[in-house]
């Protein structure tokens, strides 16, 4: 096992007996279908977040980014296509934790329900991984066992995302939604629904020229 525990970022701890009920996760993460282009900055800011000694180490994030040709559903006619994979905080208690066989393992976030995977009670005995419906319980290279913790209700991830709005950079066309959200399920399913606003090229320089950072030479 690993000295040093990767961080969880919860906003306390409640712990629940097995068979007891337990409140569902309301709002969870989501991401929009081929608009992920691969950046990776998500699990950069994911490994940053967690790490107990500023490391970045996309190895240690909660997410991952994978190329998925092989679902069609998740890539465009060329197949190209980059799928977010994120815990979907199934209903609790979760698939993970329902097989996990050591009492205290797991804990939920008294804010967001999340299941937390308690790394010093974990045994590494790996029962989660393949528990796991969506495949979104990671192993560490050091063996601990990585799971979505929702950063306490405010995901690095979504905040990280480099195709938000003010991530981008004026004179590039891009479209204005974002890959991951954080939401409530019937918000998410209105924002996939809307239709990516387009911006015009106007190039670098001019944007620089029209912004005031840079003079013309005439």
């Amino acid at each position: 096992m690993s000295a040093v525990r990767q961080k969880e970022m919860v906003t306390g701890r409640v712990d629940y007996p097995r068979g007891a009920e337990v409140p569902n996760v309301v709002e969870k993460l989501f991401a929009l279908r081929n608009q992920c282009t691969e950046c990776n900055v998500c699990e950069v800011a994911c490994s940053l977040a967690h790490s107990p000694d500023g490391t970045i180490n996309p190895q240690y994030a909660r997410l991952r980014i994978d190329h998925a040709p092989h679902k069609p559903s998740r890539v465009n006619p060329l197949g190209i296509g980059f799928v977010a994979e994120i815990c979907h905080h199934c209903g609790n208690p979760p698939p993970c934790a329902d097989v996990c066989p050591v009492e205290g393992a797991f804990y939920y976030d008294p804010e967001t329900k999340a299941a937390i995977i308690d790394q010093d009670n974990c045994i590494q005995c790996m029962e989660c991984v393949p528990g796991c419906p969506f495949d979104v319980v990671f192993v560490a290279p050091s063996g601990e066992l990585l799971k979505c913790d929702l950063c306490g209700g405010d995901p690095v991830c979504v905040k990280a995302c480099a195709t938000r709005p003010e991530m981008l950079n004026e004179g590039k066309q891009y479209v204005r939604l974002p890959v991951l959200f954080h939401e409530e399920q019937a918000e998410f399913n209105a924002i996939s629904k809307q239709k990516p606003e387009a911006r015009d090229e106007v190039g670098m320089m001019q944007a620089m020229l029209e912004r005031g950072e840079i003079s013309s030479s005439a």
